[in-house]
């Protein structure tokens, strides 16, 4: 069922879809309120589709699936959501200025509503799984985020648009009791949905705290996520690590990482897991200017094996882990496997905790399994389910990164 009223210059639409708008112009300061979890499409895809006249116009939408829907498709320009806040009618436009379009018959659903409280995590979006903070992963960021989320979801592209963002906000949001806010430093993020994660794309903008708007927010396709809001980061990260990842160069493990941007960075750590404990085991110091792509690696004769963090210190001392990974230059010997039942059983002994890489091939060497492996140090037990495989010859291979090991089993019963 569609409601829709009519009110003085209000237009409210609860529980409804009003589908094919050439355009929507709101005229005067008039209304229009979207409201439990209806939908508004515009199917024009020029900008001025929606647009504001005389005095101005407003939509209020306040919930995460009360939303207007404009197909956007391959088009550019600025786009414009004449937002504003439900209880204190304040105006709190957001504007996407897509400078590089996607592929194929897109749309981009438009909300924003706001939260009763500091507390982020009792209203987030229904994507998003956690407000955790970035350094330790281990208590609620809330305090440092605005009481707002928008939805931003581009659905139906083949490669979603490239584009620049700018949000606004009321003061209430980060002034409320609970919030710990530096206004200035506040930066949108975006929720990957993918991987669970908001620290992979660190508070972007910059914040006018007179006119409330953060702008110049860079949003690739990879990065045009759902759900947005904007947080503040007591300590600002010194470096962005864009990989850290590991390699062997004989009876060695090799650490390498790359950074993007260097700020006040003092030097890195690297840490490795012993007895329950991370050690520290080396120190690299920088090498750059900070303001281009570099380089790092470090070489482990001693510590070939593990789990190893990468930690960077800046001038004042603040530790952060920038990543951390599981690593292995250690052979695992004695392999025994059979088959049984349909599946393959391995047994062997590891030397230490590891994940090594597990894959299967047939005898036209065509790869039909392939896991991740967790090792345990001391003997192991490996049940491989039923592969629906037919009867033949197969290669079992495990590998750490130095050393390969294959193991020729027969399928039959």
């Amino acid at each position: 069922m569609c409601y829709k009223k009519l009110l003085s210059a209000s237009l409210i639409l609860s529980s409804c879809t009003l589908f094919a708008q050439g355009r929507l112009i709101i005229n005067n300061n008039a209304f229009v309120v979207i409201d439990n979890s209806a939908k508004v499409v515009v199917s024009n895809p020029a900008t001025n589709a929606v647009t504001t006249l005389g005095t101005g116009g407003n939509i209020i939408t306040e919930s995460e699936f009360d939303q207007v829907i404009w197909s956007i498709g391959t088009s550019t320009g600025s786009y414009t959501m004449p937002f504003t806040s439900q209880t204190t009618f304040t105006k709190i436009p957001f504007t996407a200025n897509i400078t590089a379009a996607g592929t194929g018959a897109g749309v981009v659903r438009f909300s924003t509503y706001p939260g009763p409280t500091w507390d982020n995590n009792t209203y987030r979006p229904s994507d998003v799984t956690h407000m955790w903070d970035y350094y330790s992963a281990s208590f609620n960021n809330s305090l440092h985020v605005i009481d707002r989320f928008w939805i931003i979801d581009a659905l139906g592209y083949g490669t979603k648009p490239t584009a620049t963002f700018q949000f606004s906000y009321r003061d209430s949001e980060h002034l409320a009791v609970g919030n710990t806010i530096i206004e200035s430093d506040l930066g949108a993020q975006r929720f990957n949905s993918s991987t669970n994660h908001w620290g992979d794309y660190l508070p972007q903008g910059t914040t006018n705290t007179v006119a409330n708007t953060t702008s110049n927010v860079p949003v690739s396709p990879a990065n045009f996520f759902r759900s947005w809001t904007l947080s503040e980061i007591t300590f600002p990260l010194a470096a962005e690590v864009a990989y850290f990842k590991s390699s062997c160069d004989g009876n060695a493990l090799v650490l390498e990482w790359q950074t993007v941007s260097e700020t006040n960075l003092d030097h890195f750590e690297i840490e490795h897991l012993q007895n329950g404990q991370f050690a520290v085991i080396g120190f690299v110091q920088p090498t750059g200017s900070g303001s281009g792509v570099e380089n790092y690696s470090f070489e482990s004769a001693v510590n070939r094996e593990g789990v190893f963090q990468l930690v960077e210190v800046d001038n004042d001392g603040n530790r952060a882990v920038k990543s951390s990974i599981s690593a292995s230059c250690v052979a695992t010997d004695d392999v025994i496997v059979s088959y049984s039942n349909g599946g393959f059983i391995m047994s062997f002994d590891g030397a230490i905790e590891a994940v090594e890489d597990l894959q299967i091939f047939d005898a036209g060497g065509r790869l039909v399994y392939n896991r991740d492996l967790s090792i345990s140090n001391g003997a192991n037990t490996v049940v491989i389910p039923d592969l629906n495989l037919s009867h033949g010859m197969y290669m079992v291979r495990l590998k750490n990164g130095l050393n390969t090991i294959n193991e020729k089993v027969v399928a039959a019963e």
